[in-house]
């Protein structure tokens, strides 16, 4: 009978998952160094294949940006549009720009 009793607080303590900031975003809200090239590289691709939405994506950012602090949940989704709308929108522009170049051949 000299087993020692367990620290309090020891058992089943439920561990706590890191809080998500977003893909390519430290915890500060600022971009980390490979946020920052794939933003770079998202930019030219929208800059190249679908020009316009390159300004809501940076106007989302720049909200993103002023609220991270208040709310960063609502600065992730924010950012999230703002991903969207330089990478994934201008393959719907780019696709919709070749089809239709395709019809009129």
């Amino acid at each position: 009978m000299s087993e020692a009793a367990p620290a309090p607080g020891s058992l089943h303590q439920p561990k706590i998952a890191a809080p998500s900031y977003g893909f390519g975003v430290g915890p500060d809200g600022a971009y980390t160094r490979t946020g920052q090239v794939l933003a770079f590289l998202a930019g030219l691709w929208t800059m190249v294949l679908f020009f316009p939405l390159l300004f809501p994506g940076a106007l989302l950012y720049a909200r993103a940006e002023e609220v991270f602090e208040q709310d960063p949940a609502r600065a992730r989704t924010l950012m999230l549009w703002s991903w969207l709308s330089i990478t994934v929108a201008p393959l719907f522009g780019g696709a919709l720009l070749v089809g239709v170049s395709l019809l009129l051949r």
